[in-house]
């Protein structure tokens, strides 16, 4: 009969110090970098700015960082994408081996 007064003691304690706990921050959505096309490239900073704050803001999906250059390079349009092209084909080909 002790060692169940014990237990249930126990139960209460653990239950009584998970209700005191504080809830686990979820991580905030960030809004997604403009597409960048090369055009005007003044604003291939903002562009990488934009990417990075993401990538600190939820570093769990972005690691290794190949995610980070594919996520990135979904948003290169025009001038850019193609210029991303055969650097992509060299990525993909390394999953491969």
């Amino acid at each position: 009969m002790q060692q169940m007064t014990q237990i249930m003691a126990n139960l209460q304690a653990a239950s009584s110090s998970e209700a005191s706990r504080p809830p686990a921050l979820k991580t905030p959505s960030m809004k997604a970098p403009e597409c960048f096309d090369g055009t005007q490239p003044f604003k291939v900073r903002c562009f990488i700015q934009s990417c990075q704050f993401l990538f600190h803001n939820d570093l769990a999906n972005f690691s290794p960082d190949r995610k980070k250059v594919l996520y990135a390079t979904s948003f290169l349009i025009g001038r850019a994408e193609k210029w991303i092209e055969p650097h992509l084909s060299n990525l993909t080909n390394q999953d491969q081996n």
